[in-house]
């Protein structure tokens, strides 16, 4: 899959053939996202021209009204989620404020059209501007027959939508998981080891200390059953959001994850932590020997986790 970076006015003839468009921010790549590009894909295939899908190089909340953004993917999680799904190109727009300021019809005849777009695909509630004007509904009359359009009903999971301000509020809450059946997976974050204080080898449980983007949403304080990636290879662990107030006074949060039968230097490396219980608070204990035990706990509680959900 080709990732495409795009600041507008985007430049003519950007594909040698017409295109399938699908349309959305797609933070988190969610069940509803997924529906949504399986929908284009097949009609991709049946008219045997590319899936691209175009979103944002961040939320229009930022620009439109300066909001504070927490992201459930970093760019980097979402282009390998719709690689996965089988998407050909992904287009990420910087969303600035002139491109913020163009009306419906500017949208549909200098984005749309200028890409090619013979169908677009599109969730029922995707917008192009002010609601009340650039909805799907009035797409057609924007489109003026120039393309097709498809627009994906509502996904839905117990009764609600699925969407990213649900996933949000589990993953802020710690229900991993209702966050990773929204998502249609486990909660994942991305980054690089970290140098820490090795307070965890002088325990018997060396850490590696996740260095992740600060846009990113983090779970809510407290010890979790995860799978952690270094090296290529997946192993079970145990994953701590915290402030580590035994050790530390305890100002910034650290991801802390402690590998089960891992034991290597791995600064700098690439890490992936993929998130499935949470186990317990944050605890401020009277002494290491008290901490040590805990931890012992947490680990034997964690690998019991593991092996019941393998039966």
């Amino acid at each position: 899959m080709q990732i495409i970076h795009l600041t507008y006015p985007i430049p003519e003839k950007l594909f040698s053939s017409k295109i399938v468009l699908a349309l959305g921010f797609f933070d988190g790549v969610h069940r509803g996202h997924q529906q949504l590009i399986k929908v284009a894909k097949k009609e991709a295939l049946d008219r045997k021209i590319p899936l691209v899908v175009m979103t944002f190089d961040r939320h229009p909340k930022e620009v439109y009204q300066g909001a504070k953004v927490t992201y459930i993917d970093s760019l980097d999680e979402k282009a390998y989620k719709m690689a996965q799904l089988g998407v050909d190109d992904l287009i990420v727009i910087h969303f600035n404020k002139q491109f913020c300021q163009l009306t419906a019809q500017e949208f549909v005849d200098n984005i749309v059209v200028k890409l090619q777009a013979e169908v677009v695909v599109a969730g029922f509630d995707y917008t192009y501007g002010p609601s009340d004007i650039a909805n799907m509904k009035n797409l057609p009359q924007f489109a003026a027959g120039r393309f097709s359009i498809i627009e994906v009903p509502k996904q839905s999971y117990e009764g609600k939508k699925i969407g990213s301000t649900e996933i949000k509020r589990a993953v802020s809450e710690g229900e991993m998981p209702l966050a990773a059946e929204l998502l249609g997976r486990p909660f994942v974050m991305s980054g690089k080891v970290g140098h820490g204080l090795r307070n965890g080898h002088k325990l018997g449980f060396p850490t590696a200390n996740l260095v992740w983007d600060q846009d990113k949403i983090v779970p809510k304080i407290g010890v979790y059953a995860t799978k952690t990636k270094l090296n290529g290879q997946w192993y079970e662990s145990m994953t701590s959001v915290g402030y580590n107030v035994t050790i530390n006074k305890g100002k910034k949060i650290l991801i802390e994850s402690n590998l089960f039968g891992f034991d290597q230097e791995a600064y700098d490396q690439e890490m992936i932590i993929e998130w499935y219980q949470y186990t317990r608070g944050e605890i401020k204990f009277a002494s290491l020997a008290e901490l040590k035990k805990q931890m012992e706990q947490d680990k034997e509680e964690i690998e019991r986790y593991f092996a019941q959900s393998k039966n």
